[in-house]
Parts: structure tokens; C-alpha cells; sequence
């Protein structure tokens, strides 16, 4: 969604200042940059038969299983920085055990397989069917039903996720929308860069941006708010809507507490029976999300209504429909639904598409000649004032081509997780049915 904008962040700003964000990097969320070809990972006495037709799939229980006794977890807990840094357990695990290992306890308390296995990345995806089923994240799932709220896409699972993922498919995952929305995404790229010309003459001999991500986030935010409400939700103002900045608070807060929740030990213990502090700072952080994003979906309903009431299209001036208009064009939605679907769309573009600019600004920082040669392609295709058009946007192949392999070096979510209805022979070993499979890509 932000290749457009970034071409002209690109452009305008970023390109002369990217040399000083490898100072910020100690504050972001930290992974191996350098990727190397999977060949050429270290792995220590791989126990795998060797891969072969006739040779029999081994048992379950002969995957390598890691100790999971008090000494090593509290091993694990301190070489995670009290499990803030997982990648590195994994890390390790895959250089013990090989490509695949089994877990009992670790990562959630249910027998599971981590492979890393680009090959048995494809017999699950193969062996998944239609309806792709998914290790539920149970406190997610908590927190809706206990506000009687639509669990939402990223939740469901099986054929309701296809049912809900189906209605909402056209209006998020067509080439299409870019296109669409691109006078939008520009006008929010020009405040963009305007209030980060401005922080960067007021931070003085420092010459960074002080919090880079914080700026994305309200670009991010901004940009998909006019996505899902054809409108501008004024983090840009003066001054800003409290609520709006609230929002981008509450929904980087929300995944922070998800993650230390799913590795609290109290939670784990006390949470059948009570709600730990951690998991009522979390239910208080979900609800301030949903109370937000439903005070946005009102304000624009409102305006829809006016606009009938008017007998006013609102259309008229505009070819753009935002999700929410679409969403609620649609007879097999209820407007619950509707209003959790906005509202998902909003919260998790937030933190997905402005960590994914965060990498990607960082591997330029790192590759000088790779932001020069796209600098250059922007100036050739877009000009020095021109603006990102549909027509332009196809021709900036080196630019796209950058941001996929930032996606492959730094990808936003580092693990994939299904549950397949059959048995799978996965590096030589049968996972059988129902057992949670976890596709970790390398860091």
C-alpha cells in the first residue's frame, strides 16, 4: 500500500537522511539484517534421513525435542531478555536440532513442529485446502467475546475466515486499490514530508529524526484512514485529535502486551482462574482500541446518512469507495461485522506497514548505492516535482523490487502457523493431524 508514498518520502526527504538513522536502530526491534542462502546456515550433527523417495517418513516422536527443564528455561528466559527477543531461542534450536524440531512447553503449552524448511513450507501449504485452520490466539479471542464483539478476520479461522476473508478480499487485496486511493495516499505523504522537513530543522546539530517510527506510525495510520474511511483522521492537524493519537498508542501497545502475555508464566498458572494485572492492562488496552476505532465508523456512517438524506452520491466527486461504504453495501455482513472489519483494517495497518517502511528505510541506510540507484529511478520516471500516478507507479520496477527483498530480509511476521487435517511427512518425519506446525523464516 505504500509504495506510492514512499516514492515521494523517498524523493523529497528521506534519501539525503538516511545515513543517520543507523544511529537509531538501538531502539528498534532488533533482527539479523544479513541474510545468507539457507544452504549456508549452520547447523550442528542434522539428524534428518536423507531426503529420498523410498525412504520411510520416521515417527513423531523421533523430531528433536529441546530440554525444557527449570536450567535450560531459565537459559532460554535470559538469553531472550526475559523472552522480548524469541528469535533467538529459535536461533539457537534450529542450530541444535537441525532444520526441524518438536516442542511441548516453550512456545504455548501445546505439542508443536517448528521447521524452517523451505520445502516443507510447501507440502503445508499444499496439504492447508481451502479452508486454512490456525493456532487461535486465545486472549485475543478473550477479549471479543467478552465485549459480545465480532472476533474479526484475524482471529477467525477455517470456513469462517474464508466467509469473512471473501467479503472483504475485493476492497484490500486488488492492485487496484493502490490505483484508487493514490491521490489520497499523496496529499497524506505531502503533510508527511512537510512535518519531517520541519523536525528536521528543529532537532539542530543532531540532524535525525528523534522518533522515526512514532512518524511513520501517523503516516501509516493516516494513509489507511483513508482507506477505510475515504477521509483524513487529522494526525496532521493543529493541533491533533487526541483520539486519533490515542489510537496509534493503544494499538502498539496491544501487540507489546499480546507478546508478553502468550510468555507470561502467571498468565499461564492464575489465568484459568483469575485475570493477572498483565491480562487487565491488556483487556483495558483492547477496549480503548475498539471504543476508538468504533467512534471513527460512527462519524463516518453519520456522514453517509446526511449525504442520503441529502440525496447527495457520494460518488459525485470521487471515483474512491472506502471500505467502509463497501462493507456496507454488503447483504451477508451484519453491521457488527462491518464495524470490526474497519476497525481491523485500521489497527493492523498501523503497526504492519509502518514497521515494514521502518526496515526498509533502514537496508537503504545500509546500501548506499542501492538508494542512489533508486533515487535516481524516481527522478528519471516521477520527476523532481511530480506526484506518484498510477501510470508512473508501474514504471518504478527497481523501487518495488527493493521493498520485497527488505520483506524477505526483514519480514513483519517472522512465523507462520497451521493446523493440517492429515498426516504430512515433514524433513523426513510424520506430523500428524492437528498438531500446530510453525514455518519460521530465518533471521
Amino acid at each position: 500500500m505504500f509504495s506510492p508514498c514512499a516514492a515521494s518520502l523517498r524523493a523529497n526527504f528521506l534519501l539525503p537522511k538516511a545515513r543517520h538513522l543507523k544511529c537509531l536502530t538501538s531502539s528498534w526491534r532488533w533482527q539479523k539484517t544479513e541474510a545468507s542462502p539457507l544452504v549456508k546456515r549452520e547447523i550442528v550433527d542434522d539428524p534428518r534421513p536423507a531426503k529420498s523417495a523410498e525412504v520411510e517418513a520416521r515417527p513423531f516422536r523421533d523430531i528433536p525435542s529441546p530440554d525444557v527443564g527449570l536450567t535450560s528455561t531459565i537459559k532460554y528466559f535470559k538469553e531472550t531478555e526475559g523472552f522480548t527477543k524469541v528469535y533467538k531461542l529459535t536461533n539457537r534450536l534450529f542450530t541444535e536440532h537441525g532444520p526441524i524440531f518438536r516442542d511441548d512447553i516453550l512456545f504455548g503449552g501445546e505439542p508443536a513442529v517448528h521447521t524452517i524448511d523451505p520445502d516443507d513450507f510447501e507440502k503445508v501449504f499444499r496439504s492447508e485446502g481451502r479452508y486454512p485452520r490456525r493456532p487461535p490466539i486465545d486472549i485475543w479471542i478473550e477479549h471479543r467475546k467478552r465485549r459480545n464483539y465480532f472476533i474479526g478476520v484475524f482471529s477467525a479461522d477455517g470456513e469462517e475466515w474464508y466467509r469473512i476473508r471473501k467479503s472483504i478480499a475485493p476492497k484490500i487485496m486488488l492492485p487496484e486499490i493502490i490505483e484508487e486511493n493514490i491521490d489520497n495516499f499523496n496529499a497524506v505523504t505531502k503533510d508527511t514530508v512537510a512535518r519531517l522537513v520541519q523536525l528536521n530543522k528543529d532537532c539542530g546539530p543532531n540532524d535525525h529524526i528523534p522518533d522515526l517510527e512514532g512518524e511513520l506510525s501517523k503516516w501509516s495510520t493516516e494513509s489507511i484512514g483513508t482507506v477505510a474511511f475515504d477521509t483524513r483522521l487529522g494526525l496532521y492537524d493543529d493541533p491533533i485529535p487526541p483520539e486519533a493519537l490515542q489510537f496509534i498508542n493503544e494499538v502498539q501497545n496491544f501487540f507489546a502486551l499480546s507478546h508478553k502475555l502468550i510468555f507470561s508464566a502467571a498468565h499461564r498458572i492464575a489465568g484459568p482462574y483469575i485475570d493477572t494485572p498483565l491480562f487487565k492492562k491488556f483487556l483495558k488496552c483492547g477496549d480503548t482500541i475498539l471504543d476508538i476505532g468504533q467512534g471513527f465508523v460512527e462519524k463516518k456512517m453519520m456522514e453517509l446518512k446526511e449525504m442520503a438524506e441529502k440525496g447527495t452520491d457520494s460518488s459525485d466527486n470521487s471515483q474512491v469507495v472506502s471500505v467502509l461504504t463497501y462493507l456496507l453495501t454488503k447483504e451477508d455482513l451484519t453491521p457488527e461485522e462491518v464495524n470490526g472489519h474497519v476497525i481491523d483494517v485500521v489497527a493492523n495497518g498501523v503497526d504492519q506497514t509502518s514497521i515494514t517502511a521502518l526496515w526498509w528505510l533502514y537496508n537503504l541506510a545500509r546500501f548506499p548505492h542501492v538508494q542512489e540507484k533508486i533515487y535516481q529511478e524516481i527522478q528519471s520516471v516521477v520527476g523532481i516535482d511530480g506526484e506518484v500516478t498510477p501510470h508512473n507507479l508501474a514504471k518504478l520496477h527497481y523501487l518495488k523490487a527493493s521493498l520485497k527483498e527488505s520483506l524477505r530480509l526483514n519480514p513483519t511476521v517472522g512465523t507462520l502457523e497451521r493446523i493440517l487435517d492429515q498426516d504430512v511427512a515433514l524433513s523426513g518425519y510424520t506430523v500428524p493431524a492437528n498438531v500446530s506446525t510453525t514455518l519460521n523464516t530465518p533471521y
